[in-house]
């Protein structure tokens, strides 16, 4: 590792926003160009890259300086980006979802304006849910965690989590059904 990354790793760690700079200015180039390689968007591209800096700083208190910066912070890109493809797919699945509810619309309602406001119920159906059912859902739903790793991290068994995505679905279908406008 450079010596220059290491010492401005070791003061990053200890909170030194000069330090940030130094490495934003370093970096931001090289994950910018690689964020827009892989996105072919320059709004998305802006988007990733100032997460994949605000994970640094949300992270800098566990930063090692003997570790390879440059390293960590391409994994962090990359997980970025993937996280972003994925939150795209998942949004692109919930309009789908949500088309079915949305058979009858009011004349000159675009198809935006349909799904934010099935949107919006689902939100509000989510939010109903009680709230270890509302965690459990969300967590395999939403941020599409596997039941095994949202048993194991909220100490509770496969066979429950299955119960709660069962339970919420349930409700989560009536509730739409009721307040169909």
């Amino acid at each position: 590792m450079e010596n220059a990354d290491y010492f401005c790793v070791k003061c990053l760690a200890g909170g030194d926003e000069e330090a940030f700079v130094t490495l934003y200015n370093k970096y931001h180039r090289k994950i910018y160009y690689t964020v827009l390689k892989m996105t072919q968007s320059e709004v998305l591209t802006q988007d990733v890259t100032q997460n994949v800096f605000l994970k640094v700083w949300e992270t800098r208190a566990s930063l090692n300086p003997e570790q390879n910066f440059a390293a960590y912070i391409s994994v962090i890109c990359r997980n970025a980006v993937l996280d972003m493809f994925k939150t795209a797919a998942h949004e692109e699945t919930i309009k789908k979802e949500l088309k079915q509810f949305a058979e009858i619309s009011e004349p000159g309602q675009d198809e935006d304006d349909v799904y934010e406001t099935y949107k919006n119920l689902l939100d509000k159906a989510i939010a109903e849910l009680p709230p270890q059912r509302r965690v459990v859902f969300e967590m395999c739903k939403l941020k599409e965690k596997s039941y095994n790793e949202v048993a194991r991290k909220m100490n509770i068994s496969r066979s429950t989590v299955q119960d709660h995505i069962v339970k919420a679905n349930k409700f989560i279908r009536e509730y739409l059904l009721m307040n169909e406008e």
